[in-house]
C-alpha cells in the first residue's frame, strides 16, 4: 500500500491505536519513507514532549535512528508554507479539528500521515484538552459527547487510502484510488511576460492565470479572482505574477508599487517566496525586508511590493493590490479594498481548515460582478501541486471536517415560502450526526456561506459541548432555510461567580458583564441562551427568516423559564438594527477593534423576565455611561452610525441630571445668551449631552436623528467642525446654529 501510494503520488493515512506504540509499526512506516526519500523531512505532532505518548512515540523513532521535527499544537500555525515528507499526530492528548486540517496539507504526494490515538473501543475514555474546553461548569456534568469523533471513525475506518490498526478490529486496509491523470505544462505561454517566469508554474492553470493578467493588465479598472483548494499553487501564482509586474519590459502601464495584503503576514510567505524566484530566474537584483522574522517587503530598482495587514491597507498607496486568502478577510474590509484599488488580484481558498470562502464567494464577488461587469475575471484551479489529482486523503479530510458543505439548492416554489409556512424545531444532533449526513451538510454549508470566519473547531463543538444545540426553520420539502447555533449560558452559584474570571471559554456574556460592571456581576445567576450564530440561506434574505427564527427562540426560552437570550458580534449599523428591531439591548462593547474584522464587539440581551428587564435597565445605563466617556478615547474612531445606533437603544424610563463643577453652569448660561462661543462653552455643553444619553425611553427628550449625531461627532468625540460637516453632509455654520438650537432644548429639559 505505502509503495503503491509513493508511486502514484498519493498521500496515505494511517490510524494506529496507542497499544501499537513500541511494536515497530510506526518505525517500519518511516523507513520506508527514509527508503524512498532523501534526506526526509518528518515532522511529529504533539501536545507536549512530555505527554507519555509522545515520549514513547519518540522512544521508538530513536531507537531506529529516524529524525523528526518536533512541533507543539499550539505552535502549529508557524508551519503554515510548509512541506513535509510525512507527519505524525500524537492526538490522545489533544486533537483539535482546526489542527488536523492545519498539519495534514502540509504533506506532498507519497507521504504518509500517521495519526496515533485510542481505538473506537477506547472512545469514551478519550479525553482531550479541546474536550475539556468543550465544557464549562455547571453543565460538565452532562458529559461531553463525541459525536464528532464517532463520525470519523465511521468515515475512516474501510476508507479508500485509509489503513486502520486496531488489536479489537485488526488490520483494516482500504486500498487505493485508481492512477491519477499525468503532471506537466502543456498550456503555451504568454506574449508580455518574460519566458524564464512561465517556465517556473508547474501546471497549466499556472499558466493561464498568468495570460489572464496579461490580458487584463492594460486595463484601467480590472479584477482578477483566483478560486482554489488549499494546496493549487494560488500563492505561488500571485508571487509569479508580482515577478512579472516588476519586471515586465513590454507593459505599457509601470507598477512600481505593488500592494500585498492577507489576514497574517505568514499567510503571504509563499507569495514572496515565488516573487523572488521569478527575479532570480530574470538575474534582477532586489532586497527583502524582514519583521518578526518574516518577509513583508521586496525592493528592486524597478519596483518594491510590500505587506500591509488589511486594516492599515485601506489607507496604503500602490498602482495594485494582490490580496491573498481573502476570504479571511471581512467583506467591508474587501469592499474598501475594491474601491481603493481599481486594479486588483483576489486569490482565495474556496473549501479549507479556514472555513470562510464559500461566504467570500457570495457576498464579495456578486459586487465585483455588478462594478466591474466585463472587466472581471473568474479563475478556479483544480489540479493540486503538492500531491496527485484524486488523493485520498484529501477526500477524507474534507469529508471529516465538513469543508467542502453547501446549503441547500432552493427552487421556485421554495425561494417564496414566507416563515410561516415552515417549522421551527430543534435538530437532534446525535441524529445529525450519524445518520442526517444531507441536513449536517446543509446546516455547515449555511455557517459558512453567511459568517467570514468558521472554522472546524466550530462543528466539533456544536457536536460534542452538553450545553450547546441547534435550532432551524426547516421548508415543508425538509430544507434548512435558517439556522440557529445556541449556547447556554449563565445558572452560576455564588461560588462559581466569585471565579468566573477563571472559568473556562462558555459564559461570554456574564463574564464581560463581571468584567466591566462588576457590582452587577449577579447577572450571571440568571438563566440564559447566547446565539452563537444566526444563518439564513442567501437566497431568501432580508424576508424576515431570521426575526422570525429568534422570536421563535425568545417563545421557546421563556416557556423553558429562562431569563435572557443574548448575542456577541462585530458591531455593524446593519447588524444592529437587526437585533433591536428584535427587541435586543446593547449592554457592552468592546474597547478594541477586532484585528481581523476592524469592528468593535458588540454584546446584546433581549430580557426575558422581570429581573432580567430590571439588570437589563441598570447595565444599559451603566453601558452608556462607559460609552459616553470612551467616545473620546478607545472609541474616539468609531464610525457615527454605529455610536448613534448605540446610544439610541436605551430601555426603561430613566432622567439624567447634568453633573456641572466649578463655573460650567454658569459658562453654558453664557452660551446659552450667545455671550460665548461653542469652544468656550464646550465642556459645559458636554455635561448636558451626557446626560441627554445617559436618559432613557420617555424621560430622553426626543431630537432628530441629525442633531443626536452632530453631539456624538462634535461634543463626544471632539472632531472639528470640517469634520463634522464633511460627516453629517452639511455647510459649518449650518451645524454651529444646530448645535445652539440643540443645546437650548436640552437646557429646557434638562435643567
Amino acid at each position: 500500500q505505502l509503495e503503491g501510494a509513493s508511486r502514484l503520488g498519493y498521500r496515505i493515512l494511517i490510524y494506529l491505536a496507542r497499544s501499537y506504540i513500541g511494536q515497530g509499526i510506526l518505525r517500519d512506516v518511516m523507513m520506508h519513507v527514509a527508503r524512498t526519500r532523501r534526506n526526509p523531512s518528518i515532522l511529529l505532532a504533539y501536545r507536549e514532549p512530555d505527554d507519555d505518548t509522545a515520549k514513547r512515540i519518540l522512544g521508538e523513532l530513536r531507537d531506529a535512528g529516524i529524525e523528526v521535527s518536533e512541533k507543539r499544537y499550539d505552535d502549529a500555525e508557524e508551519l503554515l508554507g510548509t512541506t513535509w515528507d510525512a507527519l505524525i499526530m500524537d492526538v490522545n492528548y489533544q486533537m483539535r479539528p482546526n489542527d488536523l486540517g492545519m498539519l495534514v496539507e502540509l504533506v506532498r504526494g507519497g507521504g504518509p500521515i500517521v495519526m496515533i490515538g485510542p481505538s473506537r473501543r477506547e472512545l469514551d475514555k478519550w479525553l482531550t484538552d479541546f474536550h475539556r474546553k468543550c465544557s464549562t461548569p455547571p453543565f460538565e456534568s452532562e458529559g461531553i459527547a463525541k459525536r464528532f469523533e464517532e463520525r470519523m471513525f465511521a468515515k475512516t475506518i474501510g476508507r479508500v487510502g485509509v489503513i486502520y490498526l486496531d488489536p479489537d478490529e485488526g488490520a483494516v486496509v482500504g486500498g487505493l484510488p485508481p492512477p491519477p491523470p499525468p503532471k506537466g505544462v502543456s498550456e503555451s505561454y504568454g506574449v508580455l511576460f518574460p519566458r524564464e517566469i512561465y517556465k517556473l508554474c508547474v501546471t497549466d492553470e499556472q499558466v493561464l492565470a498568468l495570460k489572464l493578467l496579461e490580458y487584463l493588465v492594460s486595463k484601467r479598472r480590472w479584477a482578477l479572482v483566483l478560486k482554489a483548494n488549499r494546496g493549487r499553487g494560488k500563492s505561488a501564482a500571485l508571487g509569479l505574477a508580482a515577478a512579472c509586474l516588476i519586471a515586465g519590459r513590454k507593459l505599457r502601464r509601470r507598477f512600481r508599487d505593488i500592494l500585498v495584503t492577507s489576514p497574517e503576514p505568514g499567510n503571504v510567505k509563499m507569495v514572496f517566496e515565488y516573487a523572488s524566484k521569478g527575479l532570480d530566474r530574470l538575474g534582477m537584483d532586489y532586497d527583502l525586508l524582514e519583521r518578526g522574522g518574516v518577509v513583508v517587503e521586496l525592493r528592486s530598482r524597478l519596483a518594491r511590493m510590500f505587506y500591509r495587514k488589511p486594516m492599515p491597507a485601506l489607507n496604503a498607496s500602490a498602482d495594485i493590490a494582490l490580496v491573498d486568502e481573502a476570504a479571511g478577510i471581512p467583506v467591508p474590509i474587501l469592499l474598501g479594498l475594491k474601491k481603493r484599488f481599481p486594479r486588483a488580484v483576489y486569490s482565495s481558498t474556496i473549501h479549507g481548515y479556514e472555513g470562510a470562502g464559500r461566504g467570500f464567494l457570495v457576498r464579495f464577488l456578486g459586487r465585483l460582478k455588478r462594478d466591474f461587469k466585463h472587466d472581471l475575471v473568474e479563475f478556479e484551479m483544480i489540479e493540486p501541486i503538492r500531491y496527485s489529482y484524486g488523493d485520498p486523503v484529501e477526500s477524507w479530510l474534507y469529508d471529516i471536517l465538513l469543508l467542502d458543505s453547501e446549503p441547500a439548492s432552493l427552487d421556485e416554489r421554495e425561494l417564496r415560502l414566507r416563515p410561516e409556512d415552515c417549522e421551527y424545531l430543534e435538530l437532534d444532533r446525535d441524529e445529525l450526526f450519524t445518520s442526517r449526513e444531507d441536513l449536517l451538510r446543509q446546516l455547515i454549508g449555511l455557517y459558512v456561506l453567511t459568517h467570514y470566519r468558521n472554522r472546524p473547531n466550530d462543528v466539533a463543538l456544536l457536536a460534542d459541548a452538553p450545553h450547546h444545540s441547534i435550532r432551524a426553520i426547516i421548508s415543508p420539502s425538509g430544507k434548512i432555510l435558517s439556522a440557529l447555533h445556541l449556547c447556554l449560558e449563565g445558572f452560576l452559584t455564588d461560588e462559581l461567580l466569585d471565579i468566573i474570571e477563571t472559568l473556562p471559554k462558555g459564559h461570554m456574556i456574564p463574564s464581560v458583564i463581571a468584567r466591566y460592571y462588576p457590582h452587577l456581576k449577579g447577572f450571571g445567576r440568571l438563566k440564559g441562551i447566547r446565539v452563537v450564530r444566526i444563518a439564513v440561506h442567501p437566497s431568501i434574505w432580508s424576508r424576515g427568516f431570521g426575526s422570525y427564527a429568534l422570536q421563535k427562540l425568545c417563545e421557546e426560552a421563556e416557556e423553558n423559564k429562562l431569563d435572557w437570550v443574548g448575542a456577541g458580534f462585530g458591531a455593524s449599523p446593519k447588524l444592529l438594527r437587526f437585533w433591536f428591531k428584535n427587541g435586543f439591548h446593547p449592554l457592552a462593547v468592546g474597547p478594541m477593534r477586532n484585528k481581523v474584522s476592524g469592528e468593535f464587539s458588540v454584546i446584546v440581551v433581549r430580557p426575558l423576565t422581570e429581573k432580567a428587564e430590571r439588570f437589563v435597565e441598570e447595565i444599559g445605563r451603566e453601558f452608556r455611561l462607559r460609552l459616553i466617556s470612551g467616545l473620546s478615547d478607545p472609541y474616539f474612531n468609531m464610525d457615527m452610525e454605529t455610536a448613534w445606533l448605540l446610544l439610541s437603544d436605551a430601555p426603561g424610563a430613566y432622567k439624567a441630571r447634568p453633573y456641572f463643577r466649578g463655573s460650567q453652569r454658569m459658562r453654558l448660561e453664557s452660551y446659552l445668551k450667545e455671550y460665548v462661543t461653542y469652544e468656550g462653552a464646550s465642556d459645559s455643553i458636554k455635561c448636558l449631552v451626557e446626560a441627554h444619553f445617559l436618559s432613557s425611553g420617555r424621560k430622553r427628550i426626543g431630537l432628530s436623528e441629525k442633531a443626536e449625531k452632530l453631539l456624538i461627532v462634535k461634543t463626544l468625540q471632539g472632531r472639528a467642525w470640517d469634520q463634522a460637516a464633511k460627516l453629517l453632509r452639511d455647510k459649518p455654520e449650518n451645524l454651529i446654529a444646530l448645535m445652539r438650537e440643540t443645546v437650548v432644548k436640552l437646557a429646557e429639559h434638562y435643567l
